[in-house]
């Protein structure tokens, strides 16, 4: 009987997608804070001179937060529509929040982090490409 390891998610992988699911969960806990004291946040938004938050931006943020838990979950299930999904959420969220608030530089500033995750994933998923390769799945079997 021949003892066959299973390929592993890396270290760099797993790392990514524990911080990401933190940041969800952060961003899901701030959708609920949000929905709760709408008027104070946009009050102090209108105070800031920062455009005011609607609901259909929270929504849209909330949907755009799950996609991406979802996605981080099926890259830790070794899935390749994982990847397609997550990055997919990422260039969609980042488009997003350019047209939504303009072109302005707080904008980029916000759009660092995800960003830097976002290519750190990427460089971590192509150094285990072989585990999310469809092409190696259908050789080894």
């Amino acid at each position: 009987m021949e003892n066959v390891q299973k390929p592993k998610v890396g270290a760099g992988i797993k790392t990514m997608s524990i911080i990401q699911l933190v940041f969800s969960f952060v961003g899901l806990w701030n959708i609920k804070s949000y929905f709760v004291n709408n008027d104070k946040t946009n009050a102090a938004l209108r105070t800031l001179n920062l455009p005011e938050v609607t609901n259909l931006t929270i929504t849209i943020g909330l949907v755009f937060t799950i996609v991406l838990a979802v996605s981080v979950i099926l890259i830790l299930k070794k899935k390749e529509l994982g990847i397609y999904i997550y990055f997919i959420t990422v260039v969609a969220n980042i488009v997003y929040s350019i047209v939504n608030v303009g072109f302005k530089p707080f904008v980029l500033l916000s759009l660092i982090v995800p960003v830097i995750m976002a290519v750190l994933m990427g460089i971590f998923i192509w150094k285990k490409k072989e585990i999310f390769s469809t092409e190696t799945k259908n050789i080894e079997v």
